[in-house]
């Protein structure tokens, strides 16, 4: 994590040149996310030396700070720069060299959030019991995996989630599934640049209509529950619209479906769980 940290912050402080160090002169520097100043994640308290980037921003209103390995802005106002010290100043006591945050990372729910639409094929397989108690593993083909998400990032937390609705079919000889889930988990950044995200997920899934169709017989509905998880590489993360692209895996749990009749014979079946690997594109958009 460290490296990641490291690459993260030489990405962005890397333009504004060598670093300096000022010095805290208000009773709170407040540090924004955003160059926009509209997401304020802590502050620094007077006396505090605060290393900072020499290119000011902004007709000369911020300045780029380094918050735990990512990128900050803090207004010039609230420090005193080295080109900056007075006579008067010289040898006052600084009360400490090291930052440190007094408020945690601030993490509106109205804020940073994101509308995700991702598709793609996905390989199902289940192990079918018939009655004379045989087993046979079975592949579903022409699978297909659909999900529409709210996904809740923010772009100074390493966690985030999501919450929302997936739909998957597929078919295999005389038989078909289909299901609509509510799904909802976590992802995980470990690698986060300005341009890409290496993300990591896990979502619990819940759904009380899944479907095994019998052909020229009807349906048969159950319940399932189950993990659907994975990674993704995510392109332009914290833009308007960003898209991304990942392969998945899950296992799922079926109850209820024990008596699945067909045309060929008189046997009867049963379905306890079914697997599933999967790729996937998307986009995002932010609301």
């Amino acid at each position: 994590m460290k490296r990641f940290h490291l690459i993260f912050l030489l990405f962005f402080l890397l333009p504004a040149h060598a670093a300096q160090v000022g010095i805290v002169t208000s009773k709170k520097a407040i540090i924004y996310a955003d160059i926009e100043r509209k997401s304020p994640i802590g502050f620094v308290k007077r006396g505090k030396k605060l290393a900072v980037g020499e290119v000011k921003r902004r007709q000369g209103k911020l300045l780029p700070v380094n918050v735990n390995g990512k990128l900050g802005w803090v207004e010039t106002k609230n420090l005193r720069l080295p080109g900056e010290e007075k006579s008067f100043d010289k040898g006052r006591k600084v009360t400490e060299h090291v930052v440190e945050f007094e408020d945690k990372i601030k993490d509106p729910w109205n804020e940073n959030n994101f509308l995700t639409v991702k598709s793609g094929p996905a390989d199902f397989s289940s192990t079918f019991i018939f009655n004379d108690n045989i087993e046979e593993e079975v592949n579903f083909s022409d699978g297909q995996e659909l999900s529409v998400m709210v996904e809740h990032r923010n772009p100074y937390l390493d966690f985030n989630w999501g919450l929302g609705l997936e739909y998957v079919s597929a078919s295999m000889d005389t038989y078909a599934i289909r299901a609509l889930s509510i799904k909802g988990g976590m992802l995980y950044v470990p690698l986060r640049l300005k341009i890409i995200n290496l993300e990591l997920y896990g979502n619990l899934v819940l759904s009380g209509d899944f479907r095994v169709e019998s052909q020229g017989i009807g349906e048969y509905k159950g319940n399932m529950y189950g993990l659907d998880y994975g990674g993704l590489v995510r392109l332009f993360p914290n833009s308007t619209l960003n898209a991304h692209a990942g392969y998945g895996m899950g296992i799922y749990r079926l109850d209820g479906l024990d008596n699945i009749q067909n045309l060929a014979n008189d046997d009867l079946l049963s379905v306890s769980s079914v697997a599933v690997t999967k790729l996937f594109v998307g986009v995002s958009y932010k609301f």
